[in-house]
């Protein structure tokens, strides 16, 4: 009786370790990503960036290959005329 009431307490303690640790990890990941995820400034900043270096991602994007019709997609839905 005794060796079973050991075995569920040291079932009972691992479980709540894991729980521990699945909401610490969970946490730490909201923290890492912000707290709403990607916010509106943060897209602005990232198609300003785009933006800013079109010419050198195109040339990029050409050289390794992605069709110019790709090239022309991306750059309409950067600009915002694939709204869709």
């Amino acid at each position: 009786m005794i060796t079973s009431g050991a075995l569920l307490l040291l079932v009972l303690v691992t479980v709540v370790i894991c729980v521990a640790g699945i909401v610490v990890v969970g946490r730490a990941r909201r923290v890492a990503r912000g707290e709403h995820g990607e916010g509106p400034a943060s897209r602005d900043d990232t198609k300003r960036l785009l933006t800013e270096n079109w010419a050198l991602i195109e040339q990029t994007a050409s050289d390794t290959g992605m069709s110019e019709n790709k090239i022309a997609r991306v750059r309409a839905n950067l600009a915002g005329l694939d709204q869709g």
